[in-house]
């Protein structure tokens, strides 16, 4: 009767372990808040979903086409605030999925800020920079932000390939600060060729005549 009443018991505790998993309608309800910003970039907060099951949910959310875009971004950034493996990965798999932002262009832009709050990397260079060639504007200039929050100066062949090719002017403004930020010798050369060859005079006005 005991061996009964425990094989009894496990199925239960397994439903009742199921009922009480946290979901995407918990995360959303947490994220739901007019200070989502800062909520999600604190570190007691974010914590917790470091957990494999929480993560997961934070994951399913960011991809979660069908959903309204201004959480996906939620998820999308607490993704970047964690930086664990897992997150980058995570965040890295989206950059590279055709279809992830396809019901909102802005999303992509999203993933490409999230990556620069990681830790330099070949392989992050390698996927991200391919941002610096997307067909939106905004994943371009988020993909220029995040390069120069990375400072690895073996971007400054790709951002100066990419600014002699950009028509945007929001870009090549990205493209010039994340050269500045990096400050190696020839992204230093590079700007000093920009303000001095008398070609970009829209671009010496939006910096104020700082280059």
């Amino acid at each position: 009767m005991k061996n009964f009443l425990i094989l009894l018991f496990i199925p239960l505790l397994l439903i009742s372990t199921n009922l009480y998993a946290y979901s995407m309608d918990d995360l959303l309800k947490e994220i739901d808040v007019p200070n989502w910003q800062e909520k999600i970039s604190n570190p007691v907060f974010f914590e917790k979903f470091k957990s494999p099951e929480k993560f997961r949910v934070v994951v399913d959310l960011a991809d979660a086409r069908g959903y309204d875009w201004r959480y996906r971004i939620r998820a999308i950034r607490m993704l970047g605030h964690m930086k664990t493996l897992q997150a980058e990965e995570a965040l890295l798999q989206m950059f590279q999925d055709h279809f992830f932002h396809h019901e909102c262009p802005s999303l992509k832009s999203y993933v490409a800020e999230s990556l620069g709050d990681f830790k330099p990397g070949k392989r992050l260079l390698e996927i991200l920079k391919e941002g610096l060639k997307d067909p939106e504007v905004l994943v371009r200039e988020a993909t220029a932000k995040s390069l120069g929050k990375l400072k690895m100066p073996e971007s400054v062949k790709y951002l100066t390939e990419a600014f002699n090719k950009e028509k945007s002017m929001a870009v090549k403004i990205a493209i010039i600060h994340a050269l500045k930020s990096i400050a190696s010798p020839e992204a230093q050369t590079f700007i000093k060729q920009i303000a001095s060859d008398g070609n970009h005079k829209e671009l010496k006005d939006a910096f104020g005549g700082s280059l």
